[in-house]
């Protein structure tokens, strides 16, 4: 997808992306409506990448991210079977 484009097609177009960072630190019982919005996205594998890749800090691709780099402390919530769920969705075709 062209660079900045996939932000478009993103289901949370919209939003106040304060949810995606400080509000997803601080208020842990929000965490999962973020993780199932992003989950639900059409376009999370783009976002990761490019998370990953521009080394960002915040949810992206419905993966918390500390400088491009996976945050343990910011996905504790999380079960086994809940980061299989992720993986997958960001690293398989449909």
């Amino acid at each position: 997808m062209d660079h900045g484009k996939w932000k478009e097609q993103a289901a949370c177009k919209g939003y106040d992306v304060e949810l995606f960072f400080d509000k997803y630190e601080e208020e842990q019982a929000l965490r999962p409506a973020m993780d199932a919005l992003c989950q639900s996205c059409p376009v999370m594998r783009d976002c990761f990448a490019n998370g990953v890749s521009l080394k960002e800090y915040g949810v992206w691709g419905g993966v918390f991210l500390e400088n491009g780099k996976v945050s343990r402390e910011f996905g504790r919530h999380r079960t086994k079977a809940d980061w299989a769920t992720v993986w997958k969705s960001l690293t398989t075709d449909g």
